[in-house]
């Protein structure tokens, strides 16, 4: 994953509910793994990296489900499941279900996603600064201001 889809990752987080929060860390995860995938016949270090980055977003996930909910046991089983798929993976340095388990993922983001469109509780890090849109030209190339005067240059 590139520093500026980093950056964007980022920002999107800071400005997130927590029903966005959770949809921002499946594309996380589901990116780490498409790149894992990607780079498997090059470079073998990159995909344990990449598959180690995937499963750290995944035991992420895992840790903030309410437990009290029984849908999330639910989630949570499915979600272990996948963490061990990953683990195995990274152990045994090959693909194996990967492509099973981002298919899986795929899912799950799409609930989640129809789930954060109905939060209106607001932004978790309610003392992170508002983000404008767009963004404008500066002498180091495209600047991203957010209100309260952090710049960003792209």
């Amino acid at each position: 994953m590139t520093e500026e889809q980093m950056n964007v990752y980022k920002m999107r987080i800071s400005q997130a509910g927590v029903g966005e929060m959770t949809v921002v860390m499946l594309e996380m995860e589901m990116q780490w793994i498409d790149e894992a995938l990607q780079v498997y016949e090059q470079d073998i270090d990159t995909f344990t990296d990449c598959i180690g980055k995937a499963q750290a977003v995944q035991v992420e996930l895992m840790t903030v489900l309410n437990m009290d909910n029984p849908t999330a046991v639910d989630v949570y089983s499915v979600f272990a499941f996948i963490n061990k798929q990953l683990i195995h993976a990274k152990i045994k340095r090959q693909p194996l279900d990967i492509k099973r388990c981002r298919d899986m993922l795929e899912k799950y983001h799409a609930s989640f996603k129809a789930i954060a469109n109905t939060d209106t509780a607001g932004p978790v890090m309610e003392g992170s600064e508002k983000v404008y849109a767009g963004l404008t030209y500066g002498t180091g190339g495209l600047v991203e201001s957010s209100m309260g005067g952090t710049e960003y240059t792209v």
